[in-house]
């Protein structure tokens, strides 16, 4: 169980099967927003790797339970090598990849949002979850307009000047986690101040030389010198684990949802 931001985390059981839910406890107006925003821009998703609503009220969000931990926990064990770390990144763009297709942004692709479905390091394992600072482009309304919303280690520095609802932001995330995974650590120390452009200073590449370009692409802060697409990052991927010797990942999912009522107010 856990208590962030005005919601309440936590395991339970419904209609036989194990839940996670999120009960909106407190009544200020930012924090119902951001509850109904995330709501809203999850029922309009349906893809495997992304942890889908099974039922919704105007205070609860209740989703399917994911054994395996987030990949921070993970994470707090020690880095990856380069076929776990690669295999995750590219489960992750499936799922971005169909995010951008919807016209959602998820605007907070770190560690702590990616579930490992049974604890595994594999592209099908990935899941994303927490879309409350999701930018959605068939929303008529973004609550988070021009607010610096996002996790400074993972977010893109255009994020940080308020720019919302850019693709290529949720790129730069993701060559941050690949950094992550490989390092142990993420590329800034001092992520307040690369953001802001008071200093460069990255620690060093890691893993093989042949992601090192990958990750400095989409790390970039140069929109137009970031990766133009999903498919683009992932074909880059692709290309350095065949170059490292490592097998083509597979993604295998079987969509299998189950659906309660769901209305959001």
């Amino acid at each position: 169980m856990a208590h962030r931001g005005g919601v309440l985390c936590e395991s339970a059981r419904w209609q036989g099967l194990p839940i996670f839910v999120k009960t909106l406890v407190v009544d200020d107006a930012e924090t119902r927003d951001r509850f109904r925003h995330e709501c809203r821009v999850l029922m309009g998703l349906n893809h495997p790797g992304i942890v889908p609503l099974l039922a919704v009220t105007s205070s609860q969000m209740i989703f399917p339970f994911v054994e395996g931990g987030t990949l921070r926990d993970r994470l707090e064990t020690g880095p990856l090598n380069p076929d776990e770390s690669t295999a995750v990144a590219l489960g992750l763009l499936d799922s971005v990849g169909y995010l951008h297709s919807q016209g959602v942004t998820h605007h907070d692709l770190k560690p702590e949002n990616i579930l490992l479905s049974g604890g595994q390091l594999s592209r099908e394992a990935v899941r994303v979850i927490d879309f409350g600072m999701s930018h959605a482009r068939s929303l008529p309304q973004d609550i988070h307009s021009g607010t610096r919303m996002g996790t400074p280690h993972f977010m893109a520095p255009e994020q940080f000047y308020g720019v919302r609802g850019d693709p290529r932001s949720d790129l730069y995330s993701v060559g941050a986690l690949l950094f992550d995974c490989l390092a142990g650590y993420p590329p800034f120390e001092d992520a307040l101040g690369w953001l802001a452009g008071i200093h460069s200073d990255r620690a060093p590449w890691p893993g093989p030389d042949v992601l090192h370009p990958i990750m400095a692409a989409a790390l970039s802060r140069d929109l137009a010198e970031r990766p133009a697409s999903v498919l683009e990052l992932q074909g880059a991927l692709e290309a350095a684990r065949q170059q490292l010797g490592l097998p083509p990942t597979l993604w295998t999912h079987a969509l299998d949802r189950r659906r309660g009522s769901t209305t959001c107010h």
